[in-house]
């Protein structure tokens, strides 16, 4: 006999094998052993989830394996199957087939889930909240929430943290958003409560500065400053308030910031200064006596000497304004 003859003959013989050992009730039925211990990973479980599913009709194996059972503990946490439970669903599917259901004495299923500690939660905020105020020399964070251990689904995590509310102050007391996703969904919300305390190396006044004053290097010198409460926006640098007057007295170790102080007062009223008018092809000029004060920059009306008709003129320096176009 040759191997190929052999090979056929001997394959024929297992299969009659098979179907001696098995009667035809055994080839037409499907048996599930629900197991007493199992896993399940999404909202809702099946019931290929928490059993094992043997038979020779794969078709039918596969649509009993969907049949859906209920719904999954929260993450983290496990819960008993009654059995009445498992035999209405499975019950309810229709089939010529016999299904054999076995039943352990208790089925138990556990959520998978990815555990979150308090310190995690507690260092994840901390950086991101640190992360704000990078632009600053130094800051101290302190977060007044308290955490508890977290469990969320497992998958592809994602975070992202925001703060809540208008920031009117750099530090201070404030209260972030920390939103937690898996594979994009968002799957819990926390908020957290936390206190900046903000340092920086700011420009100060050497000894006070009164109102009205011009304000000089001379003036000035630098120190580290907890700068918390001054509000968003707060800048002090020395390029920034060199040159500019005090809108009010500024106080011995102040920080000089923007806000106090403006552009100096460079024409008086009264005072005569030289008007000029000028194209590409014109020059004039005249004396005008300057009707209002004015910084560098502003518009002012002014009045010849000799007449009455008002012009307005844009401050050039402390003796010269220029037609305002």
């Amino acid at each position: 006999m040759k191997r190929s003859q052999w090979f056929v003959f001997t394959n024929t013989w297992l299969i009659l094998i098979i179907l001696t050992l098995y009667s035809k009730a055994d080839i037409n039925s499907v048996e599930i052993r629900v197991l007493p211990e199992s896993i399940v990973y999404n909202e809702y479980y099946s019931l290929g989830d928490i059993a094992e599913l043997d038979g020779f009709d794969v078709e039918t194996i596969q649509k009993l394996a969907k049949i859906e059972i209920g719904k999954s503990p929260i993450p983290g946490r496990s819960l008993y199957i009654s059995h009445g439970q498992i035999r209405k669903n499975v019950n309810a599917f229709e089939s010529t087939r016999q299904i054999n259901l076995i039943l352990p004495s208790k089925a138990m299923i556990s959520r998978a889930s990815i555990k979150i500690s308090e310190k995690q939660q507690h260092d994840l905020a901390l950086k991101e909240i640190r992360n704000e105020f990078k632009d600053y020399d130094e800051v101290k964070i302190t977060i007044k929430s308290k955490f508890n251990e977290l469990y969320i689904p497992k998958g592809n995590v994602s975070y992202e943290m925001v703060r809540i509310g208008a920031k009117n102050q750099i530090g201070g007391y404030a209260t972030w958003s920390l939103k937690l996703f898996v594979d994009g969904k968002e799957i819990k919300k926390l908020f957290v409560r936390a206190k900046a305390e903000v340092f920086d190396e700011v420009f100060v006044a050497k000894e006070k500065i009164a109102r009205g004053d011009k304000i000089t290097e001379d003036y000035l010198t630098s120190a580290k400053k907890n700068i918390s409460k001054e509000k968003v926006g707060f800048v002090s640098e020395s390029e920034f308030v060199v040159g500019k007057q005090a809108k009010r007295d500024i106080f011995k170790n102040e920080a000089v910031e923007t806000t106090l102080v403006e552009r100096p007062i460079i024409i008086k009223k009264g005072a005569p200064v030289k008007l000029i008018y000028k194209t590409k092809s014109l020059l004039l000029t005249n004396l005008v006596k300057a009707l209002k004060e004015g910084k560098r920059g502003d518009v002012i009306p002014v009045r010849p000497l000799t007449g009455d008709r008002t012009i307005y003129a844009t401050v050039i320096d402390e003796n010269s304004v220029e037609v305002a176009l």
